[in-house]
Parts: structure tokens; sequence; C-alpha cells
């Protein structure tokens, strides 16, 4: 009887309980894709990742949802990461920043991991440069499959499509008192609605913030894969730094715009993610790069 190792960890916080929850099979050789994403539905979260071995890169990552297999994502990056640096399952020097390169669907791309006395104290991935999508001029109709009314959304600036990972859409909410009473998962037509814009994701985002020195105040949802409410996603959260970069919300200083965001509070798992973006000086953004903490909280074994 075939048994693999797991571990659990809350990703993009250091407080247990809190974050994004995350399932992480250190060694996934031999499991079909089937199987995986049977074990993802088993997992129940809103994402479990498979590390496997790479002819291209130090680890090959594979992330699923519940219900389907991801080019690529935030925590799921930031988590594996993590717990392969603290459990030492990769070779890393004690103490100073690694970069390591990473085999994924979406390609080859780097992550930066912070160690000290031999263990992680931050994970940084980086994303994709951002592709800009459709516009939604419908505010009103998007407000009411968001589960509020035709005053929900912003019209400037305008909700719209982005992709630095997976295509996320950027949604701007009129208040924080009006995105806290968005009932998770948004309404009943928000998926289908969601397929018309070539995503499956809402990034519901408010400028207005609990802590003092957090940027933007979020909340995203995914009805259409599984996810009615996400505590924490890096994806989205690299798409709408660039987003707000391009659209001059938020401008840059020294060539680079820190972003710190917010996330899960109202699920009661209040998660923190910190977002670079840089900017040329031509004003074109140059990269992208998302990062935090996380913490291992279970570790066990599946039998098969």
């Amino acid at each position: 009887m075939p048994a693999y190792r797991f571990y659990q960890l809350d990703v993009f916080t250091s407080t247990p309980l809190q974050g994004n929850g995350l399932a992480v099979f250190p060694d996934g050789t031999g499991l079909s894709d089937a199987t995986m994403q049977a074990l993802a539905r088993e997992m129940n979260l809103s994402e479990t990742t498979f590390v496997l071995p790479s002819t291209k890169a130090a680890k090959r990552i594979r992330i699923f949802t519940p219900q389907a297999e991801l080019p690529l994502a935030g925590h799921p990056i930031v988590g594996t990461w993590w717990l392969l640096a603290e459990k030492k399952l990769v070779s890393f020097p004690a103490d100073g920043p690694v970069e390591v390169m990473q085999e994924t669907a979406a390609g080859i791309l780097p992550v930066d991991i912070d160690m000290k006395d031999g263990r992680p104290t931050r994970v940084v991935m980086t994303q994709k440069l951002p592709e800009f999508g459709d516009t939604v001029t419908d505010t009103a109709k998007l407000g009411r499959a968001l589960g509020g009314d035709g005053r929900t959304v912003k019209k400037v600036p305008a909700p719209q499509v982005v992709d630095t990972a997976v295509p996320q859409l950027m949604v701007p909410i009129k208040s924080l008192d009006v995105l806290r009473n968005l009932p998770s998962g948004g309404g009943m037509g928000l998926a289908p609605l969601l397929k018309k814009f070539g995503t499956d994701c809402a990034m519901c985002y408010t400028l207005e913030t609990e802590a003092k020195d957090a940027t933007v105040h979020c909340r995203m949802f995914a009805p259409g894969i599984g996810v009615p409410e996400d505590p924490a996603t890096g994806s989205a959260a690299g798409a709408l730094g660039a987003y707000l970069v391009w659209h001059n919300v938020i401008r840059p200083h020294g060539g680079v715009a820190n972003i710190i965001v917010e996330q899960g509070i109202e699920m009661g798992r209040a998660s923190r993610i910190h977002v670079e973006i840089t900017v040329g000086n031509g004003g074109e953004i140059t990269g992208v790069r998302v990062g935090g903490t996380a913490v291992t909280i279970i570790e066990g074994e599946v039998r098969l």
C-alpha cells in the first residue's frame, strides 16, 4: 500500500489557523493526474500542491484546486517553498537570500527565499508580467452578481481582467462597509458572468483598510472552481498591484510600488500579502513579485 507524506500550512500569516490553508505533498512521484485531483478534493482546501523532480529547474510544482489544476498561484508557491526550506528537503545555506528556479505550468519562474539560522523567514515568488484584458462597462450588473446592487461597483478605474498568473477580474468596491457585507461566493449569477469575462475569479477591493499600514482590503470569490471565498490569493494580489499601478491609483517611488494586501478578515483568517511592482522609465511594468510567510500546522500520511 503506497504511502505519501503530506503537510498542511497556513500561508500569508505567521499565526496558526489564520491565513490560507495549503496541503503540500513534498514527493508526488508516481501519482497520476487523476489521483492528484482526487487528493485535492480530499484535502478540500483552496489548493493542494505536489512536488516532483524536474530536469529544467530545482523542482516541478503542480497546483490543484478541488476541481481543477492551475498553471500558477500565489499562496501554493509561497507555502510549498516555505515547507521545502523548513524541512530541509532542498539544500540551502543557513543564512542569507537564496534564489531557486521552479518549473510550473506557467513556465520556469524564480523564487527568492530568505533564510536565518537554517529556517525560512520570507518567500517571494515572481509572477509573469501583466496582461491587461477587457474592461467591464456594466458595473451595475456586476454589482448585482456579486450579491450587492447597482451601486456596489465603482466605475473608475473600470473593472478589468488582469493576468499575472491566471486571468482574474479586478473589481473596485464602493466602500469597506459594502465590501464586508457582500455574501461569500457572491450571488447566484457570479460564476457564469465571470466565465463571460474569461475568468473564474473576482478580486474585489477597496483602498479603505482595517490595518493602518495596509494599502488595500480585498475579498476574492471564485465559486466556479469550487472556492466560494479565498482567504489569501497571491496570484490575484500580484494582478491587483499591477492594475493599481497601471491605472495610477498607486504611484511607485524610485521605480517600485510596495503594496500590502489585507484579505481573509471576513472569514476569520486574516492574511497579509506583500506585493512589489517595479516600473521602468517609460512607465511600463517590469516586474511583479508577491511574498510573505507561512506556518506548518499538520503533518500526516495518505495510504492509497
